[in-house]
């Protein structure tokens, strides 16, 4: 890595600026490399106002005025751009590619959801994206191989080239995507392919980008804890990365004590992110003097730009070409349905329920389930439109069926529970670190009614289940019906080892035959609780009590089995139902605490309204 002089960061359009703590040098840069970075924008391509979103037209806008006056420019992305909204869903995502090839874009490397059309089908959006941009777009994402050692992708890196004042700049750019998001998407979308180890190949990229010339070095990644990552790897310049829909600007120093910024540009396009670096080239052909300076433009930015001509006529093509099936009225809604995402990890909501009652009207199951991380989007009451059922389903999956034991549904649910009282603590602090990666696998519950106490230790929490008007029985066998993601999802064992009974139909039709029944039966349908919590006082759990599977915040593939350490006390929560002595009239000895007790609470709960809290989306 080449020794940074200086480096300053600094807005010129401003959201968020970060300014480092290096001294900047005086004097102007010999050369000047513009960025224009974005991730996660999960085909968010349409302008939206009131809703703070940019759109594709008024960035393309954006990257031709940020992109001028420079000796060589970029167009970047981190991934989960090709799916998302039904305007990418209805043809695989092919809008999306055509849309960002006439934007400009250099490189991207892939995220998660990229690939939810399936490997090959991610190959053809290259494809298309190349045939649309008048650059030559590459997908970078290296460390993705198959299984028998060869490259995935057709590229691994993109080499740009200047000239200027008979000195050479040569900026290589590489990618990779985080290994543990392998199961963020479903298995046979990656069948055949090895996600490996991102420092290992960050590390094997670097030497090769800087036996190749390169003097200053960009790494796109899609993963966790993407300054954890830049923190293991030398000759990395800049990250650019994606997944955590975080506003990241950071300085890090890297194994040999050098720097290296980190910079994530939210979610949504609800922002792009603006770079300038700027720097000399020595008499050793090594930069010297780099100066960053780095900037966000929000809607609040870009509203006063003109839309690009050329990206809004092929915007408008697309839209007349989907508007006749998108808007074709399937069915009704009586009233609203919550699809809010931090709402559907926290708690059911009554689409939730609408979706898994629309599995057990397909299937006729006993029990039905739904990811909380399977649901995008909420409904309006009234018309129900094909465009708004992919946007609540956009994955294309099918319904399947498998039969389990009771004692499977109490530990499944167990399962469930714990990773919802992790999703309510991480959504009462605010921050999005405090949410567990698997917070997405939380259920939605059908079929069933459960009495639950979350103050108890894991096991022990399920204190009432019924399917049905039946009492659940732990030697019985249920049929249950779920999306084919959550079927084979390692969070849940219980059901992944199990085979399957049937396949249905795609989940997005069985959401449509729900919404043509008759209003009363929708309303019955979702508002009646599924999963009621109790309110047995807060006991004290021992220190020895059993870990639950999703204690740890790794994601889904790490999840261990939790049969081990719980079957016993699942077991026995089937016959028990929570019991609240009521206190007789006067004071008991130990109401003062009590009252002392509840005024500190009243207190800390008055404090904590006022923490910032900031909504970020997972996948």
């Amino acid at each position: 890595m080449k020794k940074i002089i200086s480096s300053f960061l600094a807005c010129t359009l401003i959201v968020f600026s970060c300014i480092s703590a290096f001294s900047l040098t005086e004097g102007e840069s010999e050369f000047c490399l513009k960025i224009v970075h974005t991730n996660d924008i999960h085909s968010r391509v349409i302008e939206n106002e009131s809703g703070g979103i940019i759109g594709v037209s008024k960035l393309k806008t954006l990257i031709d005025e940020h992109t001028q006056n420079s000796d060589m420019s970029l167009v970047l992305d981190s991934g989960d751009l090709f799916h998302g909204q039904s305007i990418a869903t209805l043809v695989k995502g092919e809008s999306i590619a055509k849309l960002a090839g006439a934007c400009g874009y250099d490189a991207m490397t892939a995220g998660n959801h990229d690939w939810n059309y399936g490997k090959d089908r991610l190959k053809e959006l290259v494809n298309i994206t190349n045939e649309n941009d008048v650059k030559d777009f590459k997908m970078l994402t290296g460390n993705v191989i198959n299984n028998d050692g060869t490259k995935f992708f057709d590229d691994e890196f993109l080499i740009k080239t200047t000239e200027k004042n008979g000195e050479t700049l040569r900026v290589g750019v590489f990618g990779v995507i985080d290994p543990s998001i392998y199961s963020k998407t479903s298995p046979t979308n990656v069948s055949g392919l090895v996600f490996t180890d991102m420092k290992k190949y960050s590390d094997e990229a670097v030497d090769y980008l800087e036996n190749q010339g390169c003097q200053l070095i960009i790494g796109l990644t899609h993963c966790y804890n993407p300054t954890q990552l830049a923190s293991t790897v030398d000759g990395v310049d800049l990250w650019l990365a994606g997944h955590e829909h975080i506003n990241l600007n950071q300085t890090v120093s890297t194994p040999s004590g050098e720097q290296t910024l980190v910079i994530e540009n939210g979610y949504y396009l609800y922002q792009a992110g603006l770079l300038e670096l700027d720097f000399d080239l020595n008499d050793n052909n090594e930069i010297e003097n780099l100066e960053y300076k780095t900037s966000s433009a929000d809607y609040s930015v870009c509203a006063e730009l003109k839309p690009d001509s050329n990206v809004e006529s092929l915007l408008a093509q697309i839209n007349n070409e989907q508007s006749v099936i998108l808007n074709m009225v399937v069915g009704s809604s009586p009233t609203e349905l919550d699809g809010v995402w931090e709402h559907l990890r926290i708690d059911e909501t009554n689409l939730g329920r609408a979706v898994t009652d629309a599995y057990l009207l397909e299937t006729g199951a006993d029990v039905a389930f739904e990811n909380a991380g399977g649901i995008r989007a909420s409904i309006k009451k009234g018309d129900v439109l094909y465009g708004d059922i992919i946007g609540v389903l956009p994955y294309g999956n099918y319904i399947v069926t498998k039969t389990v034991t009771g004692q499977d549904l109490l530990e499944i649910l167990e399962t469930s529970i714990d990773i919802q009282i992790k999703s309510i603590a991480a959504n009462d602090s605010g921050e999005y670190d405090a949410w567990p990666q698997n917070s997405g696998s939380y259920l939605q519950i059908g079929g069933m009614t459960v009495e639950y106490n979350i103050s108890k230790p894991y096991g022990e929490r399920v204190e009432s289940a019924f399917v049905g008007a039946k009492k659940l029985q732990s030697d019985s066998y249920y049929t249950v019906a779920t999306n084919n993601f959550v079927a084979v999802s390692s969070v849940y064992p219980q059901l992944a080892t199990k085979e399957e009974t049937g396949e249905f139909s795609a989940c997005d039709e069985a959401l449509i035959n729900f919404f043509n029944q008759d209003d009363e039966k929708i309303l019955t349908s979702v508002n009646t609780p599924r999963m009621i919590k109790t309110t047995t006082p807060i006991e004290t759990v021992p220190s020895t009590s059993s870990v639950s599977p999703s204690e740890s915040t790794a994601v889904a593939a790490a999840v261990t089995d939790p049969t081990s350490a719980t079957s016993n006390t699942t077991t026995n929560a089937v016959n028990k139902i929570s019991t609240t002595d009521t206190p007789s009239n006067g004071i008991s000895t130990g109401s003062g605490f009590a009252i002392f007790s509840i005024i500190t609470v009243v207190i800390i709960s008055a404090a904590s309204f006022y923490l910032f809290r900031r909504k970020r989306l997972i996948k």
